[in-house]
């Protein structure tokens, strides 16, 4: 059976070629499409119930879930949030309608009159629930008037401002089971954690896992399962980006440590809370070491330049056997790019963990040092704002933020083990090694000049020093 025919059966609606094929360039061309490269292909799509019904004033919208399948037999779920229009408006048309009677499909969170009825129906609450529903535990402040506006700063979510009050964040690739940002944000909101933003609600739906077999009639279909669409958290006003503030900072040479000491007692308030919510855990060094080796194996096949190096770093991951390693929830993906600096002090943002991992491995237990590594490395970045990174003032410069950093987060989380610390920034520099050979060959010289202090090669002469990102 081709793809249009399971498409045909599946939603037992007409179905056009060509706004099949608009549909199909429009996930696969967007910035949060994450399979670019692995020659991805339409394969199913589900349109489940109304957020805002055809037949009334407002422009229906709808939440609808593709299927993209990949030639390895693995599939990825992406939610497109699709207004209906009779006619084409340019600045967000995906294309004609899958179903010819509604018009043309356009990208919702780009049309704001779409967007105005999405927040009203999400505050008047579903009359389906078992289609959609929405959880406000903190909605007072929300008003079916605020004026939505898209976030130009579009990554792997799709975020809409409304007003000045709250954050949609639609999420695109979507996970069964609940989302990890959302219980985050959630924890955090009920331990009263000052360095995240609160969480007002969020929107679930329910998904039809994917059969290549099709879902026919007479067929039993696969169960549905419950997928978060959707969350409303407090908008961070009068923010400013972390990176963008430490990059400026360095590039006029002035004093970044105050603000490294309180991001570290930002990220040890969130750590405490996440061990105190969720438990502590334990994880066996020896599984910590060996999956460090692995890791290594596969980025040294990929970048020879880490060869130099493999020696020292096995032995220092090799360190970590026979012990046991304390270990919990974490942010995942810590870094400068996470962080906003309010006027009620720093936030930490995103806390859906590595994109690169699948949801299961981003809910296991880790140790909180990985984000400390995380911010370590990013600062190590940041001194690219200096004329020049190599020259004293800029290593004075992170050597006095890396300090202050790490004394924030001590005096709330206690003592770090200098050398488990020094296992996973290293770790992180191998991970950064392939990524700048891959994409930016000239910055490789960052992450080895961070290993070349960590475990340093094998060859005379050291590798060049670090040109800071």
């Amino acid at each position: 059976m081709s793809e249009q025919e399971q498409m045909t059966e599946q939603n037992h609606e007409p179905v056009q070629q060509d706004a099949i094929e608009a549909l199909g360039a429009f996930v696969t061309e967007a910035r949060w499409f994450g399979g670019k490269g692995r020659d991805g292909q339409l394969a199913g799509l589900e349109q489940p119930e109304w957020l805002v019904a055809p037949g009334g004033d407002e422009v229906p919208v709808r939440a609808e879930y593709v299927t993209i399948a990949y030639p390895d037999d693995s599939v990825e779920y992406y939610q497109l949030l699709v207004s209906y229009r009779p006619e084409a408006l340019d600045e967000c048309l995906i294309g004609p309608a899958v179903d010819e009677t509604l018009g043309y499909a356009h990208d919702a969170p780009r049309d704001p009159e779409a967007m105005r009825g999405v927040l009203r129906a999400i505050l008047a609450g579903s009359q389906e629930p078992q289609a959609w529903q929405e959880i406000l535990v903190d909605g007072a402040r929300l008003r079916g008037d605020l004026e939505p506006r898209i976030f130009g700063g579009e990554q792997s979510n799709t975020n809409v401002l409304l007003g000045d009050v709250a954050l949609l964040k639609i999420f695109r690739k979507l996970e069964v089971g609940p989302n990890l940002d959302i219980q985050m944000h959630d924890a955090l909101g009920r331990a009263h954690v000052g360095s995240a933003a609160r969480l007002y609600g969020w929107v679930s739906g329910f998904l039809t896992p994917f059969s290549d077999e099709g879902w026919v009639d007479g067929a039993e279909a696969p169960e549905p399962q419950r997928v978060d669409l959707m969350m409303v958290s407090e908008l961070l006003r009068d923010a400013e980006d972390g990176w963008e503030r430490a990059t400026a900072e360095a590039a006029g040479g002035r004093d970044f440590v105050g603000d490294a000491r309180a991001l570290g007692e930002a990220l040890a308030e969130v750590h405490v809370a996440l061990a105190d919510t969720f438990g502590p855990n334990t994880v066996p060094g020896d599984e910590l070491a060996a999956t460090m080796e692995r890791r290594l194996d596969e980025a040294a096949a990929q970048a020879p330049s880490l060869e130099a190096h493999r020696g020292a770093l096995s032995t220092l991951f090799a360190g970590l056997g026979g012990r046991q390693v304390r270990a919990q929830r974490v942010h995942g993906d810590f870094h400068l790019g996470q962080t906003l600096r309010t006027p009620q002090g720093w936030k930490i943002i995103d806390f859906e963990g590595e994109p690169m991992k699948s949801f299961a491995e981003r809910l296991l237990p880790d140790s909180p040092l990985r984000d400390v590594a995380g911010m370590l490395r990013s600062f190590s970045y940041a001194t690219s704002a200096f004329p020049d990174p190599r020259a004293e003032a800029a290593q004075q410069w992170l050597d006095g933020v890396r300090t202050a950093f790490l004394d924030g987060y001590q005096r709330r989380a206690g003592a770090v083990d200098e050398q488990l610390l020094s296992a996973y920034e290293a770790d992180k520099a191998v991970y950064e090694v392939v990524y700048e050979t891959r994409n930016r060959p000239d910055w490789v010289a960052i992450p080895l000049s961070a290993l070349e202090a960590l475990a340093p090669s094998t060859e005379t002469a050291a590798p060049a020093a670090e040109q800071e990102k």
